[in-house]
């Protein structure tokens, strides 16, 4: 194993105890608490295969559906995401012909992964929303409740991202 899958492996061993022992308590008004689970997404590194990151995100979501339960709405929505990760990263960036050996975070302004984070988010919660309520008579709430996790966890995640990645730019 190289460092890249023991990086990945520590990600995933810590984000699923934190997202079903904290996150998933954490009840703002009742409904809203945030979803850490996206920065598995969003840290899994560009440069591996998306066989990899889907077999790795499928694992994820079902271990934080099974200890959530949840019932599968988690792994629907990580799997969406992981999925059109690198297409939404080459818009957001503005960059077509990306590099995806030598891209980190760290290179682009705050700006841009803000408005990833922010996108990945919305995507999750409204994925998540929708297979929970599965019925057209609640489209106000599934887009209230979209909107308002969408902006705890984009806020929640900024912080984490804060926190525990580098800023050093190269």
């Amino acid at each position: 194993m190289n460092s890249d899958s023991f990086k990945i492996l520590g990600r995933f061993l810590l984000l699923i105890p934190l997202q079903v022992l904290i996150a998933n308590h954490m009840r703002i008004f009742g409904y809203i608490n945030p979803q850490i689970c996206l920065l598995f997404v969003i840290w899994y590194p560009l440069r591996k295969d998306i066989t990899g990151l889907l077999l790795s995100t499928f694992l994820f979501g079902i271990l934080l559906d099974i200890f959530s339960n949840s019932g599968g709405v988690n792994t629907a929505a990580l799997l969406f995401i992981s999925y059109v990760r690198l297409p939404i990263i080459k818009f957001i960036f503005n960059d077509k012909d990306l590099n995806l050996k030598l891209f980190k975070y760290s290179n682009y302004g705050t700006l841009p992964k803000i408005i990833l984070i922010l996108t990945f988010a919305f995507i999750h919660q409204f994925i998540v929303y929708v297979l929970e309520y599965f019925n057209v008579s609640y489209v106000g709430t599934i887009l209230f409740k979209t909107f308002t996790n969408t902006l705890f966890t984009t806020f929640v995640v900024v912080i984490f991202l804060s926190i525990f990645t580098s800023t050093k730019k190269q």
